[in-house]
């Protein structure tokens, strides 16, 4: 119940700062659709309030977010005392009922697997490790001031980003700075954690784009009753954004409420052809974008813009078109004037891509993917006889809207040409990419996703057909979009399924971490914490201290010597100092060592182990067979200690330990998880290797498991006796 109720709140809350200047700043002929430009207009507001406490050096949002309420509740009292339009505003509740309907739907089926998966508010993620980043930099913005350097915030061997050096002002120019500052303003306001926000604030996002896309669809497509609600739910339950939404990809659904509110703007003042009386929209929608995905900047008006310059050469409509050109370039100035910093950020934004290849193979999303009728929570495509089918279905509809819309209304068929030719320009350039550089699919994904609502209006003529007065063509409509909204809804409920088994999620084990900051003993660490996830979860919850990373983690976590006065890890193997003040178990997952322990040893798996598995709060990993431990001793001296292992076996048999090829001792391991001691053993100087060895071949356990399987360890304990072997 709490998954759905803070995510209702995130979203009344934003509709909260919004509704006032959307009421006070729209078109009287707009006004009745307030409802629908509201998000943006509060997601604007609130980004441009967290940004000025931010360069104040307020102690973040917690020192202001309260008073800064007053900023949303002026405005609806102006707009109030100014006089509402009762009859207006009567008009409007039918389409926003039916808005919340969908909206309802869509947000309990986003949520539902989340509440069944996790007791309380959590995040959860299917692979991507973002989450942990945008918690991240919302814990900056919530609990620290610019000029603080408290622990990792003062750090600028570690966070520095080109230009950047500290931590805060990395997010200030270079990462997605608005996502984090709604999470960390939503946060004070809600009395929540970030990690019970950070999850479903891509849920909230989404939310917020489906009422744009009505309206757009109204405005370009003249859609209205039952085929303007099946072509909003086609983007409501859309496996892309879903997609976006389970991989924690904040940043992008927020640049899709740009791009749908910008692409509005643009066709709207052609329409009302008085372009300043929408600036303000305008202003929203470069804000966001500027502040939540400014990489996304040079692109945004790409179909909205072909639009235009269609409108202004093949109508001869040049005056009005540069007039909507002079709003948006004042407007974007204006924008440029509060987030210079994020514009300036561009250059070394896009270098920082040259440099690193960003993302993951993703499968390549053909016209038919762009409409969400995917296969599966991968995005894979159909097999090829039912993809060729659904590419025909898609390419027919655009060509009959295309047609049909250009015996009504001209501009509405432009707008379904244009809507689509720059996308799917853009897409194919990055999809070719994939021949030299396989992350190129991502970019090509997340261009398709960001854009993705502007492109349903361009394909959605079956959606056109539906209200044509043709019968036979209502039913062809009526057909064709069944069948396109059962599809997505099978790779919705595949989504469902894969988010109730989420592999990536923040549990008890790596929430008491944060308890290591009031942990006076623990001055700095060492991230010597191998699971991507975890390490990212464990900085963000760690803040306060100084953290030296072994690998380059995420942008403004980079290796450097490891300086810090204590290891923190989540190996499966743990050395135990012989003094215990040298070590610390945080929980049954990660534990803590003293760098300056005597006979200190680092150890590492090898070659014959497979990835982690786990099952509520325990952790285990499978043997192959012969499994490898290399044991690093930099002491200069030989070190003394007993081996214990939590583990079982696939089948009873004994178990040899051999170290730098001798056997040291022999041991039964049953079918149940058990302690077994192989008793005392040392290393000299250097490197060891330390061999697992079972009587027993490896073999699949069977069920369909291809891995062949040995043993299951659980914990791999070296107690360090002494630092000199007598």
């Amino acid at each position: 119940m709490w998954f759905y109720l803070l995510a209702a709140g995130l979203l009344l809350h934003t509709y909260f700062w919004g509704m006032g200047l959307a009421c006070l700043t729209l078109p009287r002929i707009w006004r009745r659709w307030w409802w629908v430009f509201a998000p943006g207009f509060g997601l604007a507001l609130q980004s441009v309030v967290v940004w000025t406490g931010a360069h104040l050096s307020l102690a973040g949002t917690q020192a202001y977010a309260w008073a800064a309420e007053l900023i949303p509740a002026s405005l609806v009292i102006v707009a109030w005392w100014r006089g509402p339009d009762w009859r207006q505003a009567s008009k409007s509740l039918v389409g926003a009922g039916g808005a919340v309907i969908l909206v309802v739907l869509a947000g309990w089926f986003l949520l539902s697997p989340m509440a069944t998966t996790a007791s309380k508010p959590t995040t959860l993620s299917l692979g991507s490790c973002d989450a942990a980043d945008y918690a991240a930099g919302a814990r900056v913005m919530r609990e620290f001031s610019r000029v603080d350097r408290t622990g990792f915030l003062g750090l600028p061997e570690v966070t520095r980003v080109r230009s950047t050096e500290y931590f805060y002002d990395f997010w200030l120019r270079l990462n997605h700075f608005t996502p984090s500052a709604f999470i960390a303003y939503g946060g004070v306001i809600l009395d929540v954690p970030g990690h019970e926000l950070t999850g479903l604030t891509g849920v909230v996002f989404h939310l917020m784009n489906v009422p744009l896309l009505l309206f757009l669809a109204r405005l370009a497509l003249g859609l209205r009753g039952k085929g303007l609600w099946g072509f909003a739910g086609l983007m409501a339950f859309s496996p892309l954004q879903t997609y976006a939404i389970d991989q924690c990809a904040l940043g992008q659904l927020l640049a899709t409420q740009a791009v749908l509110l910008l692409t509005v703007v643009v066709f709207g003042a052609v329409r009302l052809r008085r372009p300043w009386v929408l600036a303000a929209p305008t202003l929203a929608a470069f804000g966001i974008l500027a502040g939540g995905y400014n990489l996304f900047l040079p692109v945004c008006l790409a179909p909205a813009g072909g639009w235009l310059l269609v409108q202004a050469t093949a109508g001869n409509r040049w005056r009005i078109a540069m007039r909507v050109v002079l709003m948006l370039a004042g407007m974007l100035g204006a924008t440029a004037l509060v987030f210079w910093t994020r514009f300036a950020g561009l250059f070394e934004r896009f270098s920082l891509f040259e440099e690193y290849n960003f993302g993951w193979p993703i499968p390549r999303l053909t016209p038919e993917g762009w409409m969400g009728m995917v296969s599966d929570a991968g995005l894979h495509s159909w097999p090829t006889g039912m993809r060729v089918l659904l590419i025909g279905m898609v390419a027919s509809g655009w060509l009959m809207g295309v047609l049909l819309l250009w015996w009504r209304q001209r501009t509405r068929a432009l707008a379904a040409i244009m809507f689509v030719g720059p996308v799917a320009l853009g897409w194919a350039i990055l999809d070719h990419g994939t021949l030299t550089r396989a992350n190129a699919s991502y970019d090509a994904y997340k261009l398709v996703s960001v854009f993705q609502g502007v492109l349903l209006v361009g394909l959605g003529g079956w959606f056109v057909a539906v209200q044509d007065r043709r019968r036979g063509l209502r039913i062809a409509g009526s057909a064709v979009v069944a069948v396109m909204f059962f599809m997505v809804l099978v790779a919705g409920f595949r989504f469902h399924q894969a988010m109730r088994q989420a592999p990536l999620r923040v549990d008890r084990t790596l929430l008491e971490l944060g308890r290591l900051e009031t942990n006076d003993r623990i001055n700095s660490l060492n991230m010597r914490v191998e699971d991507f996830w975890a390490r990212m979860w464990a900085n963000t919850l760690l803040l306060r201290k100084p953290q030296y990373f072994v690998t380059h983690s995420y942008e403004g976590r980079l290796n450097t010597p490891l300086r810090g006065e204590w290891d923190l890890s989540d190996s499966l193997v743990r050395v135990m100092p012989p003094t215990p003040a040298d070590y610390l178990a945080v929980n049954e997952r990660f534990h803590l060592v003293r760098v300056a322990a005597p006979g200190r040893l680092l150890v590492r798996l090898g070659a014959g182990w497979y990835g982690s598995e786990r099952e509520s709060n325990r952790i285990w990993q499978w043997t192959s067979g012969d499994a490898y431990l290399h044991i690093e001793n930099p002491t200069g001296a030989s070190v003394r200690f007993e081996l214990t292992l939590q583990a079982r076996a696939l089948e009873a048999q004994s178990v040899e330990v051999i170290l730098n090829g001798q056997v040291q001792a022999r041991r039964s391991v049953g079918l149940s998880v058990e302690s077994i001691d192989f008793g005392e053993m040392h290393v000299p100087p250097g490197d060891s290797v330390l061999l697992l060895r079972g009587a027993e071949p490896a073999r699949s356990p069977g069920a369909g498991e291809g891995r062949k399987l040995s043993l299951a360890i659980e914990g791999v304990a070296l107690q360090v006796i002494s630092g000199r072997n007598p």
